[in-house]
């Protein structure tokens, strides 16, 4: 799973609300991005996550992680 909670995080330590990433991704992507962070079923392309970490000037670390799929029991 694709998680953006590390994205969150680097904002706040910027001072910025993610509402800046509007400069850098279409609404359409800010709304993938939260979906993201809930489930796995929203595709997001390694560019746009590479425009995200130019933006913000931090490696791809800074911005998002891959998480285990919980397995269904």
């Amino acid at each position: 799973m694709v998680d953006f909670s590390p994205l969150y995080q680097t904002l706040k330590e910027k001072g910025m609300k993610p509402s800046r990433l509007r400069e850098c991704v279409s609404p359409d992507t800010q709304a993938k991005i939260k979906k993201q962070n809930l489930t796995s079923d929203a595709t997001l392309y390694l560019g746009t996550i590479d425009t995200i970490c130019q933006f913000l000037d931090v490696p791809i670390e800074k911005v998002v992680r891959i998480l285990p799929d919980e397995v269904e029991k």
